[in-house]
């Protein structure tokens, strides 16, 4: 690179590990990408009085008295078909040993950093965001363009129902995007064998730097995310992007900051990364035409510590998503799958998007376990119970049992609708939970077949719960002929 020719250049005044300060560059602005005669690239990050802070992404030494020219493009990253089936980091550079990407040379470039569209682009969210998983669709419901916190212990299989949610968007036309933050390199490879072996890489953009890379580098991985998801949602896709995890983020943040000597704040946090996750997350959404006329939905994710959910990031994650799930570890341990705290988990928009019997159904479920929690805690005071009591815990129990659901499996609503719609039939009356725990797969064979199928078709046009159930009494006596 030759230098001389350059009307603007600047020069290093500090130097400290991956942040530089420079002084110089007299129309420089935020997010400007710089580079050095080495071909060490940095993009400006704040801007003082006297001098620009620069975090590097390439590494190397730096040194005082180096000389940076300003690059004639802003921070930003190659979009197209072509990121489809890849895993990429923050700057668009394949880490997945496949090769460079194609068709890249006509690509549009776009700014990772974008201002989150306001709220003139924005429209209601009234489609569910179908996840084949029972406890989600039924009792916690996702909408398309919602943000919903993914939170728990370590081992209570955040990543396995992350993955399930990717899988089961096979042949849905929406694109699924996962940014691997900070996370070790071992666990990004085995992603990505796991999308690969069900199918479900050629919808997905796996973005990811791990945590041997720099931190600006980290710092960027959501970034290019949202990018890569406003891309799609504007050529007509519904979009996810899973965000893994912010509490990474929060920490490679503080690092980067409390090095350019900013004033740190609660938990020695910066003052402005409540700003940082705030401005990430509100581009997510439900849009209109002119605006692209599709979805963003955003899953965040962080881990805690001993569950304890009171402390500084992951209560300002709350504050700023539409709800949370609560993985326990403890429920993963006693074979719940997927272990989620019913009783503390939270959606905020999402049983707005379902249909009107699923959500009479819904309602009924969450009554139900609401009563046998509380008959439960009496209980352990008595010796003997009431019948009708030990009838409310056996149904507890039962549909507790029909919430179980094995990995990379997909059931319908429909389906999950008629299984917990079958708690309040006389089905149940001679049957434990065993039975459903053995049984549950052949109850599903049976719904989904020929035979059954006007059911599915009649739950369209009823009005009540009532109806419904009854309905589905109507099935007891043939179910019963069933092994």
């Amino acid at each position: 690179m030759n230098l001389t020719d350059q009307s603007e250049i600047g020069y290093v005044e500090e130097s400290r590990d991956f942040l530089i300060r420079l002084n110089g560059l007299p129309t420089i602005r935020i997010n400007d990408m710089v580079e050095n005669e080495s071909g060490q690239r940095g993009w400006v990050n704040s801007l003082a009085k006297n001098t620009i802070e620069v975090l590097m992404l390439d590494e190397g030494k730096i040194i005082p008295g180096q000389i940076f020219k300003k690059l004639p493009y802003k921070l930003g990253v190659a979009c197209g078909d072509f990121l489809l089936g890849r895993a990429i980091n923050p700057l668009g550079v394949p880490i997945d040993g496949k090769g460079l990407l194609t068709k890249t040379k006509d690509a549009p470039i776009v700014s990772l950093e974008q201002k989150p569209p306001g709220i003139e682009s924005r429209r209601f969210i009234t489609e569910q965001f179908e996840t084949g998983i029972t406890v989600i669709d039924s009792l916690i419901p996702l909408g398309k363009g919602q943000r919903e916190l993914v939170m728990g212990d370590a081992h209570s299989g955040k990543t396995a129902f992350l993955i399930d949610l990717i899988v089961n968007q096979k042949g849905k036309n929406l694109i699924c995007i996962y940014a691997s933050i900070g996370k070790p390199i071992s666990s990004v490879r085995d992603l990505i064998d796991v999308l690969r072996s069900n199918q479900a890489l050629p919808y997905t953009v796996v973005i990811a730097a791990s945590s041997t890379e720099p931190a600006p580098l980290i710092f960027l991985t959501p970034k290019t995310a949202l990018a890569l998801a406003e891309y799609f949602q504007k050529r007509g896709f519904d979009v996810l992007v899973i965000l893994d995890d912010l509490g990474i983020h929060a920490k490679v943040h503080r690092e980067i900051s409390l090095l350019g000597g900013k004033a740190p704040g609660r938990e020695s946090y910066p003052g402005d990364i409540f700003y940082q996750h705030a401005h990430l997350l509100e581009r997510a959404g439900n849009f209109r035409q002119e605006f692209g006329g599709k979805s963003i939905t955003a899953i965040p994710v962080i881990e805690l510590s001993l569950t304890d959910f009171a402390t500084y990031i992951p209560t300002n994650l709350m504050s700023m998503t539409d709800g949370h799930l609560l993985f326990r570890s403890s429920l993963y341990n006693l074979g719940q799958r997927p272990a989620i705290d019913l009783s503390l988990s939270v959606t905020r928009v999402g049983r707005q998007t379902q249909d009107r019997l699923q959500n009479l159904i819904s309602a009924k479920i969450r009554e139900l376990l609401s009563r046998a929690e509380e008959l439960q805690t009496v209980s352990r005071f008595s010796t003997e119970l009431p019948p009708q009591t030990q009838y409310i815990l056996k149904q507890k129990k039962i549909i507790e049992e029909l919430l179980k659901q094995e990995l990379l499996t997909f059931i319908p609503k429909s389906i999950q609708t008629i299984l917990l719609g079958l708690v309040f039939t006389s089905f149940i009356k001679e049957k434990n939970p065993l039975f459903f725990e053995k049984y549950k797969n052949s109850l599903i064979s049976t719904f989904a077949s020929s035979q059954l199928a006007p059911i599915k078709q009649a739950m369209v046009n009823l009005s009540s719960d009532d109806q419904f159930i009854k309905m589905l009494e109507g099935t007891v006596p043939f179910l019963n002929q069933k092994p």
